[in-house]
């Protein structure tokens, strides 16, 4: 990358737009540095900004079902260019992805490696639930802002990649924002008592998660 300052200009852009879209309910036209071309912003970058070896792009999920490699703003400026954020996912057997809901952008994901990975995504109240069960050079997305997740239902190891079309699409794991919210209305929306309530919030595993023994079909047929 050649230039801090110009790549600022672009970052700030994307991030407005993003900003724009959350509060207004649309999703505007994305904001430029109207003092320089788009060909001259694209020469701040180098050939190679804009190819992503996942070999060496940081894990951050901490889970025990798999790995999580983002690639965003943080770690790859130049997705503002395209407003996109691309994801690789491993989820070991009977691994999850937790329920959680992209805000800002629509999520459409190609799976590669493995046999059977199952993806389910909930609509609005009152509407239905969708489920299906992808393999191998399969693709599936989930709109904007519904509550979706994956798991792998096989027993080999499943890998795919997810794009969304937002490079701060944000996200937001069901659960553990759920129990961010204080204790009493937590504890009244699920009718039970507030200790049971922090003792659920405080046994909350780390994204991703492996099915547990009450969900026994998989770990059975997988010898886990």
């Amino acid at each position: 990358m050649k230039s801090a300052f110009s790549l600022v200009a672009v970052v700030a852009a994307a991030v407005v737009s993003a900003q724009e879209a959350a509060i207004g309910g649309e999703r505007p036209e994305r904001a430029i540095d109207i003092t320089r071309s788009f060909n001259q912003i694209l020469g701040d970058f180098e050939p190679e900004d804009f190819r992503f070896d996942f070999r060496l792009v940081p894990v951050e999920s901490m889970g025990i079902g798999g790995l999580v490699q983002p690639l965003s703003l943080g770690n790859a400026p130049v997705l503002a260019l395209g407003d996109v954020a691309i994801t690789r996912f491993t989820l070991d057997p009977c691994g999850i992805n937790l329920p959680h809901v992209h805000p800002r952008g629509t999520e459409i994901i190609f799976m590669f490696k493995g046999s059977n990975l199952r993806t389910v995504f909930a609509a609005e109240n009152g509407g239905p639930v969708i489920t299906n069960d992808i393999t191998n050079d399969t693709s599936t997305f989930f709109p904007q802002g519904l509550l979706h997740y994956q798991q792998n239902m096989g027993c080999d190891t499943v890998a795919f990649v997810s794009k969304l079309n937002s490079a701060d699409p944000g996200v937001q794991t069901a659960t553990s924002n759920f129990f961010r919210l204080p204790i009493e209305q937590v504890a009244g929306s699920l009718d039970v008592s507030i200790e049971r309530a922090e003792e659920l919030r405080d046994g909350l595993p780390l994204n991703i998660v492996r099915a547990n023994k009450d969900q026994g079909q998989c770990l059975k047929q997988c010898g886990l």
